[in-house]
């Protein structure tokens, strides 16, 4: 599994956000987010920006460049 799959994932469950849930915040596909955290799908860039400013974390912290 992917570096970001693995703490979407992660940070999803620590904040106790389902998948459904946050697929309806980002106006997004259930499924969509679904792929993103098996890994079998990455987002683009302007999604990587909307998953990280809505989780409130860092693009470098998502992607696994920090682990912080």
């Amino acid at each position: 599994m992917n570096k970001f799959a693995e703490r979407l994932k992660q940070t999803l469950y620590d904040k106790q956000i389902s998948q459904s849930e946050f697929a309806r915040k980002i106006n997004m596909s259930q499924s969509l987010i679904n792929n993103y955290c098996a890994g079998r799908r990455e987002p683009t860039l302007d999604t990587l920006l909307i998953i990280c400013k809505t989780l409130n974390e860092s693009a470098d912290y998502m992607i696994g460049l920090t682990d912080l």
